[in-house]
């Protein structure tokens, strides 16, 4: 950059000269009076300072773009994305296993084949195509924070399209497998099928595992259930106690207050965080060899009351959902005889009972 002059006829004597630091083109521009091109020439050469400055920023940031691995941007987008703490618990067990597959890659590099590959392996060790989805999308959607926040130029898995998946039914236990795990259960697993099949609380620490025996109220026959950070309003919710739970409770309730202890769900003397082993072995005694969750204990709370015509709105109120088509869409695994009695309820409308042996081909 700099300033001549030139002593043409007809022309503009003084001329400056500069570089565009972006395009690397060379540019001119001629002025009459000396002072002009001075002062045209100081604030080019401010702009081009300007505009380095910046290109080496983007240098900067190109280069730290593609050097965040697939691990930290995880581990970022969880730290600094997310406030709910249930569904950030909920994400990092899912996304655990995509660190474990290509943590270490840099996440721009990334490619549907690794995808598909992931897919592969999970299918292979049992993992349903709902649940390979959902740690896909975890990904994918720390890819598009990433973007969103300059980390990452472009989203290489932002034309990925997932194979669409069906969600697994479990069958909740049968009555004659509740009473059998029920009887071969520890005591504090015992408390949990009780208050799992008569309240239908969420079994583990988001509920269950936090009611405290401030939270019930024996004389009103009432318990507060403390409520699922998922968007909910209220702390808790009130949940009647059925009639027959209540002397139940009352032995529950003197021993641990002979004993001092405040929460409901304990394990000598103190809060529980999971049943998982303890659950697995009443399952292992009972003989019952199918898949059964302790969550499933809530899904047949919902079956059953809706089975004994529970209206549904009433159902999803007691269970915590502001929607009461989570109910139908989830909960409500119909049994068979239910089903057989939706056929027959309809009328015979046509008089089949009368015409089916007059009809052709019988």
């Amino acid at each position: 950059m700099g300033i001549q002059f030139h002593q043409f006829r007809k022309k503009k004597p003084w001329v400056v000269t500069w570089r565009n630091p972006w395009t690397g083109k060379r540019h001119t521009q001629a002025f009459d009076d000396e002072a002009l091109a001075v002062a045209f020439e100081e604030a080019q050469a401010e702009i081009a300072a300007k505009e380095r400055a910046l290109l080496r920023k983007a240098r900067k940031q190109k280069t730290s773009q593609s050097r965040i691995s697939v691990k930290d941007l995880l581990e970022s987008y969880f730290r600094l994305a997310h406030s709910n703490p249930v569904t950030i618990r909920q994400a990092q067990y899912h996304a655990s296993h995509v660190i474990s597959a290509f943590g270490h890659r840099l996440a721009s590099q990334l490619d549907r084949q690794d995808i598909l590959n992931f897919s592969e392996a999970q299918h292979l060790r049992g993992i349903a195509q709902i649940t390979v989805n959902r740690r896909v999308s975890i990904l994918r959607a720390a890819l598009n924070w990433a973007v969103c926040n300059g980390l990452l130029a472009t989203n290489p898995l932002r034309d990925l399209r997932l194979p669409r998946a069906r969600a697994r039914r479990i069958a909740p236990p049968t009555a004659r497998e509740a009473r059998a795990i029920l009887d071969v259960s520890a005591p504090h697993v015992q408390r949990v099928i009780i208050l799992g099949l008569c309240a239908g609380p969420r079994i583990g620490p988001s509920e269950l595992f936090r009611l405290e025996w401030k939270d019930v109220d024996l004389a009103a026959a009432m318990l507060r259930m403390p409520s699922a950070r998922k968007n909910h309003l209220e702390d808790g919710r009130d949940i009647p106690i059925r009639g027959d739970l209540l002397p139940i409770l009352y032995a529950w309730w003197r021993h641990d207050s002979a004993l001092g202890i405040r929460h409901v769900i304990t394990w000598g003397g103190r809060p529980v965080r999971s049943i998982c082993r303890a659950w697995h072995s009443a399952l292992e005694r009972a003989h019952i060899n199918r898949r059964i969750r302790p969550y499933d204990l809530r899904h047949a709370f919902a079956t059953y009351a809706l089975a004994g015509s529970a209206d549904i709105g009433s159902v999803a109120s007691l269970m915590g959902h502001v929607d009461a088509s989570m109910i139908l869409n989830t909960y409500q695994h119909v049994q068979s005889a239910q089903k057989r009695a939706a056929v027959e309820a309809a009328p015979d409308i046509l008089g089949l009972a009368n015409r089916g042996q007059k009809l052709p081909g019988i």
